[in-house]
């Protein structure tokens, strides 16, 4: 009888010690979009966390992370509400937000930029003209990330 209890008692141990290895390898899938936007990001993994937790504050869908980086500390994530598309860009340092910032400047969309990330416009087929003198005029296409 006592060694039934103690191979029941092995058994139920070594199960508990399965899952809860089963539980920390998951943990990596249950993790997406979990670190806060201001993190700064060493990989492109949490850059990734990073862009998805923007997109989610901000209401965004069909979010894609299939961009190649655009330097080794600059990252580069889509999203869009409703039919306009954003570009979240993430930084892994102040030296390439400085970077991507001056860029962004450059290029004259509008942007949104907090801690290390920035979120712009990307290009469509409707003009500036046709998305300023729509009728009622739209909120400001940045607003969600403000």
């Amino acid at each position: 009888m006592r060694r039934i209890v103690t191979n029941a008692i092995g058994i139920v141990l070594l199960l508990f010690g399965v899952l809860l290895v089963v539980a920390v390898v998951s943990h990596s899938v249950w993790f997406h979009g979990k670190l806060p936007p201001d993190t700064l990001p060493t990989n492109a993994s949490q850059a990734e966390d990073v862009a998805f937790s923007v997109a989610s504050n901000a209401g965004c869908g069909n979010f894609d992370s299939g961009f190649p980086p655009s330097s080794p500390a600059a990252w580069v994530f889509e999203c869009s509400i409703g039919d306009v598309p954003y570009g979240i860009y993430v930084y892994g340092g102040d030296e390439a937000r400085s970077v991507g910032l001056a860029e962004l400047r450059a290029d004259g969309r509008p942007f949104v930029a907090k801690a290390y990330y920035a979120v712009t416009v990307l290009r469509s087929e409707t003009t500036k003209h046709d998305a300023f003198t729509a009728t009622p005029p739209p909120k400001s296409i940045m607003d969600p990330f403000r």
